[in-house]
């Protein structure tokens, strides 16, 4: 092996290593928001210092295999800070993964999510088309400086997203062209470029993937523990709770789809991150957990979220209780008959906890704008990065 040749592995290899050897902290960042509400967290106002990665969501496959974003004029504006002429002149010039590259986070591209799944499954299942996705992902990654690639396919097999019985068989194969691509152009750039994946949490649903022939493919399984319980329930439940909130309901929970990944499928620990949501679900005439419920309340909630920020607004017209089995908080207004499950600075503390303590690869953020306060406090991510080991203001 040549000298130059040599030198590339190893700085590869040494990324990887590292990689390992740190809690990351992965934050998803929605693309669409920027234009959305004034007080989003536009790229200068991103904490870095508190992330170690972020995931830029969505780009999306159209039906021939190439990536588009959802919105092509904000991407390059986020990504880049290219504004045109007649814009904005008081908006930020410095691009997302500028900053994020200056604090030695890195930043990868997420593709798909729950509206844009649906042409994954023809895409799969063709060999050209799953040439021109990764050709399309290492394009987007020379187009804005990107780190790797994370893939949110929303669900393979699932019917009303177009999936079929072949999609188990078509992952593995769409995630080895893409593995192969990211690899083959690292060795040219001299960097170890990266694929994750949002995972499910429901045994059912991981069914549809080999997991044990992806798992050499992917350096992180970015497990969805959140939307454990909610509005398309019929009765009331929590979020995300950490652990089994009754001997009746012992699957819906963190710890168990973290032992599902682990533990059934032999996942190594240092490959998981459990998700951690910034936002909750409100459900209208109900008065507590696994109470029967009348949909979300749009009346004393936004419509548009249930946020923690969103939250924190309205905390004050709320009795506040703790779920001592589930390890979560939960509150109530009975004048309203309003009942809320949500994450707070307590619960995600220990799931954070529970990540170091089971030696996990570290934890996902779904999304990152929404602890945002109006003064700039961003508490829940707070506790998460004092936690792992990025204490805050450092």
């Amino acid at each position: 092996m040549n000298r130059t040749i040599w030198h590339t592995a190893f700085t590869i290899l040494l990324a990887g290593v590292a990689l390992a050897q740190s809690p990351q902290i992965i934050g998803y960042y929605p693309s669409w928001k920027w234009g959305w509400r004034g007080d989003v967290m536009t790229p200068e106002k991103i904490p870095f210092q508190k992330l170690t990665m972020i995931n830029y969501a969505f780009f999306y496959p159209l039906s021939d295999g190439s990536l588009v974003g959802r919105d092509t004029a904000g991407d390059r504006r986020i990504l880049k800070g290219e504004w045109g002429q007649s814009e904005d002149r008081h908006q930020p010039r410095t691009g997302l993964v500028t900053l994020a590259h200056r604090y030695g986070v890195k930043v990868l591209l997420s593709i798909g999510g729950w509206e844009d799944s649906s042409n994954f499954p023809d895409v799969a299942a063709s060999e050209a088309k799953r040439a021109r996705f990764a050709r399309s992902c290492i394009e987007k990654i020379q187009e804005y400086d990107l780190d790797g690639i994370d893939i949110d396919w929303e669900y393979p097999g699932y019917a009303p997203h177009n999936g079929k019985a072949q999609d188990r068989e078509n992952f593995t194969h769409l995630l080895r062209a893409t593995r192969d691509a990211l690899s083959e152009h690292g060795q040219r750039i001299g960097r170890k470029l990266l694929l994750t994946a949002a995972l499910p949490a429901a045994a059912t649903i991981l069914a549809n993937y080999d997991v044990a022939r992806v798992t050499d493919l992917l350096d992180l399984f970015n497990v969805m523990t959140y939307d454990l319980s909610g509005t398309w329930d019929t009765l009331s439940g929590h979020n995300a709770p950490l652990f089994a909130p009754t001997d009746l309901d012992t699957l819906r929970n963190v710890d168990a789809a973290f032992r599902l990944y682990t533990v059934t499928y032999g996942v190594p620990a240092a490959k998981v991150c459990i998700g951690i949501p910034f936002y909750g679900h409100s459900f209208a005439r109900c008065e507590g957990v696994y109470q029967p419920h009348a949909g979300p309340d749009t009346t004393h909630i936004p419509p548009n979220g249930c946020f923690y920020s969103d939250i924190v607004r309205e905390i004050g017209n709320f009795r506040r209780s703790w779920d001592e089995r589930a390890k979560v908080p939960f509150l109530v207004n009975q004048e309203w008959k309003t009942f809320v499950s949500y994450d707070d600075e307590e619960s995600v503390g220990l799931k954070a906890d529970y990540a170091l303590e089971h030696k996990a690869g570290g934890v996902i953020v779904w999304e990152i704008t929404g602890d945002f306060l109006p003064g700039g406090g961003t508490p829940l991510l707070d506790v998460i990065s004092e936690k792992l080991g990025r204490p805050v203001g450092k």
